[in-house]
């Protein structure tokens, strides 16, 4: 063999090894292709996978558990209503997919942790249930019935709340309760006793009850029953007048000054806008009225619910415009106001203020 042949045979062997290796190259780079077009095709899928599931999310939180041939999605004003028909998942449809069966399930408990459900025959026999199951154990653990965990007893009441199941059980469903209707004299007994006390304590009222009473059912019985009353007599008002012009609208301190208890001080209150608007004069002012209007609201300033107390037969609201429309700009002694000329500058107010003022009082002002 000859140094050129051997040469070229060298040659031939080279560019065997770069074919071999492009080939695998491109082989490679095919693969690198493929997997690139599946990854593709994974996101793409997963995309619509993710769509697919807040659609459902969406539709769960319009209509929960609702069949869609029973449900309909109002679209448009009030005016013009229009009615689409809204596809739903159906019960088959939740249990198909674990994810979303548990998501509703964890929203309907929410919902109704949230929402305090009303009590069913159902539930009140599972409290019942649940409030003897808790006194045995409680007996056994402390040899103690008084020590009750509502924790552990809403446990047996789907979806109320130990807040709730105390409370039902206090008030209404406890067998030691007097459910008979309050009678006559437990009423006088409750005004009686509300009446001596200004912050009425309403557990220990219903210790003094028929047993089995609560406070809540003494401040019911109270709301709904207890009126109290007084018979105005000319006495009786002269003195109500008397206190109010000292007091001024401060109810509660005028009924206890008169002497009565803190409740009847809308009463009070009342009784003393009826003598207003009975004893109301209409049309101008006296002398008088003004001097007393004037004084008033030197004394309280623009308060003109003490200001009428102090101007006899006139209301808040005449005090008001009869000084603003009037007093207000005219010094004391002067029973004329000065007539003058009106400057340019005064009329482009008053024009501006016509057209957004509602009364010539707040034109005035």
């Amino acid at each position: 063999m000859t140094p050129g042949t051997t040469s070229w045979t060298s040659e031939e062997a080279e560019l065997a090894v770069l074919e071999s290796a492009y080939s695998h190259l491109d082989a490679l780079d095919q693969i690198a292709l493929e997997q690139e077009s599946a990854q593709r095709e994974a996101l793409a899928a997963l995309e619509a996978e993710r769509r697919s599931i807040e659609e459902a999310l969406r539709q769960l939180d319009v209509h929960d558990r609702q069949e869609a041939q029973n449900r309909v999605l109002v679209v448009g004003p009030m005016e013009s209503k229009t009615y689409y028909p809204m596809p739903l998942l159906r019960e088959a449809d939740l249990q198909a997919m674990p994810l979303l069966h548990t998501h509703a399930m964890h929203r309907r408990q929410v919902c109704h942790l949230l929402s305090s459900p009303p009590w069913s025959a159902r539930d009140t026999e599972c409290l019942h249930m649940a409030m003897n199951n808790e006194r045995t154990r409680q007996a056994m653990l402390h040899n103690d019935h008084s020590t009750l965990d509502w924790t552990q007893i809403a446990m047996s009441v789907p979806f109320h709340t130990p807040t709730d199941c105390e409370t039902r059980w206090r008030f209404f469903e406890n067998p030691l309760l007097n459910q008979a209707k309050p009678s006559a004299t437990e009423k006088r007994d409750i005004i009686t006793l509300v009446q001596r006390s200004a912050s009425p304590l309403w557990e220990d009222i219903a210790a003094t009850l028929q047993p089995g009473r609560t406070g809540y059912l003494a401040l019911e019985v109270y709301q709904r029953s207890a009126k109290p009353s007084i018979e105005w007599t000319k006495e009786r008002d002269d003195a109500l007048l008397k206190a109010v012009r000292e007091l001024g609208p401060d109810w509660k301190a005028v009924a206890a000054r008169l002497g009565y208890p803190l409740a009847c001080a809308t009463l009070c209150h009342r009784r003393h806008n009826k003598l207003k608007s009975s004893a109301v004069v209409m049309g101008r002012w006296s002398p008088e009225e003004d001097a007393a209007l004037r004084a008033a609201v030197a004394q309280f300033g623009c308060d003109w619910k003490r200001v009428e107390i102090c101007v006899q037969g006139r209301t808040g609201q005449q005090c008001r415009e009869r000084w603003v429309g009037r007093l207000a700009n005219m010094p004391e002694g002067v029973t004329q106001a000065v007539r003058r000329a009106w400057s340019k500058e005064e009329d482009d107010r008053l024009r501006a203020c016509v057209h957004t003022c509602k009364t010539w009082v707040q034109v005035a002002e």
